[in-house]
């Protein structure tokens, strides 16, 4: 009866150590990934520095190098970590209050080579979901560029798995109203390429589905 006693009281302490182990690995895994956060965001601010300074424009390489490249660090540096785009627990990321200013500045680069700022953009809006402020403003951009650049788009995202093409379209099309349908403007992506415009109808019907009943 002692034995069993013991090794059940052993049971328990391993699972509490092993919680316990597994429990620090995340704090600092977090912690790790916050430093990370920081540390990008004041390397971006010195660049944006430079980048509004005379003769900035020497500089939009490394503004574009340091530009976030996924939609984890964009809404990092200028979102907030709400679990959930209309959440309560409101915490701004380091680059917030002048989101729109780094976003803006982003959107207006004129010496990137076009492949790759189009790409850029692309691989930003990937798994992309709507917030509001900082966010919505990249989404804006982006929206713009699209229209603007149909065919170099859809062109990029026939490189791409269908899984990341309808997750682009998602993050375009996210929001609390949504389109009813896909816009005239986005019409000729069926003539460019079927497929992608197939895939687009999908995301559209998601982003419907996900904000149905909650206005």
């Amino acid at each position: 009866m002692k034995l069993i006693i013991t090794i059940l009281l052993s049971s328990v302490l391993l699972s509490c150590s092993a919680t316990t182990i597994q429990s620090k690995i995340e704090k600092d895994t977090i912690q790790k990934e916050q430093l990370g956060i920081e540390q990008k965001a004041e390397q971006l601010k010195i660049i944006y520095q430079k980048l509004t300074s005379p003769y900035g424009e020497v500089y939009e390489q490394e503004y574009f190098n340091a530009f976030p490249d996924s939609f984890g660090l964009l809404n990092g540096l200028f979102g907030y970590t709400d679990k959930k785009p209309m959440g309560r627990d409101f915490n701004p990321r380091p680059l917030y209050n002048d989101a729109y200013l780094y976003i803006e500045k982003f959107f207006k680069l004129n010496e990137i080579e076009k492949e790759k700022y189009n790409k850029k953009i692309i691989d930003i809006s990937i798994n992309g979901i709507w917030y509001a402020d900082g966010v919505a403003n990249f989404q804006h951009g982006l929206q713009s560029k699209v229209k603007n650049n149909l065919g170099t788009f859809c062109e990029l995202l026939s490189n791409r798995k269908d899984k990341e093409i309808k997750s682009f379209w998602y993050f375009y099309f996210d929001g609390p109203c949504p389109e009813k349908k896909i816009p005239e403007e986005l019409q000729k992506v069926k003539q460019i390429n079927e497929k992608i415009y197939l895939l687009m109808q999908e995301a559209l019907k998601d982003v419907q589905e996900e904000w149905k009943g909650l206005h």
